[in-house]
């Protein structure tokens, strides 16, 4: 299926038993010889993930990491929290997330194993970007070096540190698109109906996988009709992509059932008002282009030279049919997604209405990948000439966000975990500078095209060292500047986990009491929350052992539980004004160390 040294071919031949490169002699029972540099591989892109995620306290991004684990943990047969009004956070990676749930009911246990989950699963975009190359007939080790760049794009390794898709979707992506191609170029029929089933189960993940599975629908719709493949096994495909992406709808019905027994925050109403008005479509517009933009430069402007080289591909009729129609689909998705997405993001009074990344991150080792075949493999004017063109692709896309959003961008609310990247290239942690970061990015592309101009095996390497050294110092840095600093104000703010035991059964006020402070403490709560009236209107449930109230400004400590029976007393606080909070303890129960 991942035919490896297949070259660019559409119907490939055997490989022969005599070429000891290609594989191993039949009945060794030995794996092939590059089989271990790969999983040495990957193991290193796993450690270094677990040692950049390894001193983190609490979830970050809030409700989207809490909605998931909370998830994982209802399929594990845990206690459920209530999440009514928040976004429903799909089934397909709370799945994932079971086993974690199966280690331990603690809930920083759980965390971090869901981190290392994600670090297992993240470390994989390594083997399969080099089986990609290989795929497309670069040599093993230069396909080895650039899966290895590949496998570092900071985006990856920076949303492999929250329990969010982001950390898995690159992979899954990749997946679906090596699974295309082998279907295509062998007419292997296991192939395509694995491609189906995956692409459905990235719609159980998250909204975006509905853009894949509508973009394979058309991809084995058009098979269909130009007799691409085997009638019959396109049609078992098709039958299984929309078998499977219907039972994944009904497995979000039954978690959001549970998990939001009084509705979602939904927004479909905000989707159709944005498609249908001009004022909707403009924004929808400028948001699409602000997330292509920001996609563009957190790769350092080589996803740009990634959709060249994908324009490039879908015209060249000497490319083989699976390739083109790979980067057809790649384009197309990372199009439909940017839009879709915009479509449907309310407006927040944040730069992240203008510029986000984090939607089109699970693209980005696509078309990394497609921009390093564009160069090791297209004539040298080729390359050169898409250099330029991804220059004015990046300040088109950085024109529109400015026109679009004026000084909306210095203005609005800054959230650095949202632009880490763009911080790094800025140098500013606390503001967004879109043509600071615009430039120097312009100006990674002008030094990478000098050493290509050489058109020799120096000047690639010295271009594969400087982005190495670009991705290593942008993840260091931005998990020391953006990462580090708000998880531990996070954490100061809102964990309540010091104050908890595995016993406590925690009260919550829920009016008046800062969402995401509630959200995080529902998943540190391992019984969930149950809802109380701090004003003593309704009768305090007696199993509760823990009380959480806010804290508002003017009001002494100890009046911030008014209706407060005998025999409880205050064990924690944080800050009283907006998100602040008093925790309560009942006597003669167990306190924390």
């Amino acid at each position: 299926m991942f035919d490896i040294d297949a070259p660019l071919h559409d119907r490939r031949k055997p490989v022969t038993q005599g070429d000891p490169e290609t594989a191993p002699q039949k009945g060794t029972g030995r794996a092939p010889w590059w089989t271990v540099p790969l999983a040495v591989g990957w193991l290193v892109q796993v450690l270094i993930r677990v040692a950049l995620e390894n001193w983190r306290n609490v979830p970050l991004y809030v409700p989207d990491e809490a909605g998931y684990l909370l998830a994982g943990r209802f399929f594990a047969g845990g206690a459920v929290a209530d999440l009514t009004g928040r976004p429903l956070y799909y089934s397909g990676y709370g799945l994932l997330l079971t086993p974690a749930n199966w280690i331990s009911d603690d809930p920083s246990v759980v965390y971090r194993a869901a981190l290392v989950t994600n670090a297992l699963i993240a470390a994989l975009l390594l083997p399969l970007a080099y089986l990609a190359l290989r795929r497309l007939g670069m040599n093993r080790l230069p396909a080895y070096i650039a899966a290895t760049l590949t496998a570092l794009i900071p985006s990856s390794v920076h949303y492999s540190q929250f329990a969010l898709t982001d950390a898995v979707l690159p992979v899954m992506v990749l997946g679906w698109l090596l699974l295309v191609h082998s279907w295509l170029a062998s007419e292997r029929q296991m192939s395509g109906v694995m491609a189906a089933v995956l692409a459905a189960y990235m719609s159980w993940v998250h909204v975006r996988g509905f853009v894949i599975v509508i973009v394979f629908a058309v991809t084995l719709g058009v098979a269909w009709w130009k007799r691409w493949g085997n009638r019959h096994g396109i049609t078992i495909a098709a039958w299984l992509l929309v078998m499977t992406t219907v039972a994944g709808t009904q497995l979000n019905d039954l978690l959001s059932s549970r998990l939001y027994p009084r509705g979602t925050y939904g927004l479909e109403d905000l989707l159709v008002d944005r498609l249908t008005n001009l004022s909707g479509l403009r924004w929808t517009l400028s948001l699409t282009a602000g997330k292509l933009w920001y996609l563009i430069v957190s790769t350092w402007g080589i996803a740009a030279v990634g959709l060249v080289a994908l324009a490039v591909a879908m015209k060249r009729s000497s490319v083989p049919l699976g390739t083109r129609v790979v980067a057809a689909q790649a384009a197309i998705s990372t199009v439909g997604i940017a839009f879709a997405t915009s479509a449907g993001t309310p407006d927040e009074g944040t730069v992240s209405n203008f510029a986000y990344g984090r939607y089109l991150t699970c693209l980005a080792p696509v078309l990394f990948l497609a921009a390093i075949v564009l160069v090791m493999q297209a004539p040298k004017l080729t390359a050169l000439c898409a250099a330029p063109i991804a220059a004015a692709i990046t300040l088109a896309a950085g024109a529109i966000v400015w026109l679009y959003a004026g000084d909306q961008l210095s203005k609005d609310f800054f959230l650095s975990t949202d632009f880490a990247e763009s911080s790094f290239l800025s140098w500013n942690w606390e503001e967004f500078h879109l043509w600071i970061v615009t430039i120097a990015v312009l100006l990674i592309l002008a030094a990478a095209a000098v050493p290509i101009a050489d058109g020799g095996r120096g000047g690639r390497l010295m271009v594969a060292g400087m982005v190495a050294a670009l991705n290593i110092a942008a993840v260091i840095v931005t998990t020391h500047q953006v990462v580090a600093p708000w998880d531990e104000r996070f954490a100061a703010t809102a964990s309540l986990k010091h104050e908890l035991r595995p016993t406590d059964k925690v009260g919550m006020n829920f009016p008046d009491m800062g969402w995401r402070v509630w959200v995080l403490q529902a998943f540190q709560s391992r019984h969930g929350l149950v809802p109380i009236d701090r004003f003593g209107r309704f009768p305090l449930p007696e199993e509760l052992t823990v009380v959480v109230v806010p804290w508002t400004w003017g009001v002494p400590i100890a009046k911030t539980w008014p209706g407060a029976p005998a025999g409880w007393y205050v064990v924690s606080a944080r800050r009283p004004g907006f998100g602040g909070w008093v925790a309560w303890r009942k006597a003669n129960t167990t306190t924390a160390p």
